[in-house]
């Protein structure tokens, strides 16, 4: 092992898939954490994580020795999911995996969480010092993590760098994304054509690429916000998943007001708070501190998320 040797956990995932091609790319040797054996592009090997909870020998063992840790395992954000269950994949798998890090004198932690700790709307532009407002379970649960791996490593040798991505598009991406484009394909007027917002997202080959960074930065912040430096209004997303569909979209402007009052009766408010909202984060320190700038433009990255689902 070196210090160009990363772990991965939770490679399997979207975003570890994405990071371990971009940190072999990059030249590191990745060892991916599994919890089942599976090919994964760039591994140069792979170990049996277990349950990160309780994480295996194996894994403890293949921690001695490397550069840096990129803990991107974890529960993605979606309903229905059992509060327990997000805090043993986001809290307690977190801690474990840092504590491993501490005892193994692992240089570097990377700790993938979420912009979703600051909420899902906010009328001003965030940055890393705004203060959170978690308003769901998940993002409750994203936060707590974070405080948790802090605690494991302070007074460490180990240095954390949290990195707090915005919703991450791409081929392959879970959430509101794959739900709007089975209502696009219905081929049906929709009604959010007076929406108007702004949105920040990050496509996943850029959210790789800032966590490379932040792997082999010689001073990285503590905490850094991922997203393109441009946002989106709901419309201008719409009309993006329209085009890698192949379809052109019919917006109607209905009064915002009135589809928020619906959503609320239909129990849906909390989802139209992240739907019509604004949600624009700063990005100055991502530049600044690691020389960053996601380079995939939001549209862009939309119509290639959609045209992997026709």
């Amino acid at each position: 092992m070196s210090e160009r040797t990363v772990l991965v956990s939770g490679a399997a995932g979207f975003i570890g898939r994405a990071v371990t091609a971009r940190l072999a790319l990059s030249g590191a040797e990745v060892v991916v954490a599994l919890r089942r054996a599976r090919a994964v592009p760039g591994a140069a090997r792979a170990v049996d994580a277990g349950d990160l909870a309780t994480p295996a020998p194996a894994l403890v063992n293949a921690m001695r020795g490397v550069g840096a840790v990129v803990h991107a395992a974890g529960l993605a954000h979606r309903t229905g999911v059992d509060p327990a269950a997000l805090a043993a994949a986001n809290v307690t798998a977190a801690r474990r995996v840092a504590e491993a890090a501490v005892a193994r004198g692992v240089p570097r932690l990377v700790l993938v969480s979420s912009a979703a700790v600051f909420g899902k709307r906010r009328d001003e532009m965030f940055d890393e010092i705004s203060a959170p407002r978690p308003d769901d379970a998940y993002a409750a649960s994203k936060l707590e993590g974070e405080a948790a791996v802090r605690a494991a490593v302070a007074g460490s040798a180990t240095r954390l760098v949290i990195v707090r991505p915005c919703a991450v598009i791409g081929p392959g991406c879970a959430g509101n994304i794959p739900r709007l484009v089975r209502l696009i394909r219905r081929g049906l007027p929709l009604p959010f054509g007076a929406i108007s917002n702004a949105r920040s997202f990050i496509a996943v080959n850029d959210l790789a690429l800032l966590i490379e960074r932040a792997v082999s930065a010689e001073n990285p912040p503590d905490c850094v916000i991922g997203a393109h430096p441009e946002p989106v209004s709901t419309t201008g997303l719409i009309r993006a998943l329209g085009r890698g569909l192949g379809r052109r979209v019919t917006l109607l402007p209905f009064p915002p007001s009135w589809l928020g009052a619906a959503a609320r009766m239909a129990g849906q408010g909390e989802s139209w708070r992240s739907f019509a909202g604004s949600f624009h984060a700063d990005v100055a320190l991502a530049r600044d501190s690691l020389g960053f700038s996601a380079s995939t433009p939001v549209p862009t990255a939309l119509e290639a998320t959609a045209s992997a689902l026709r």
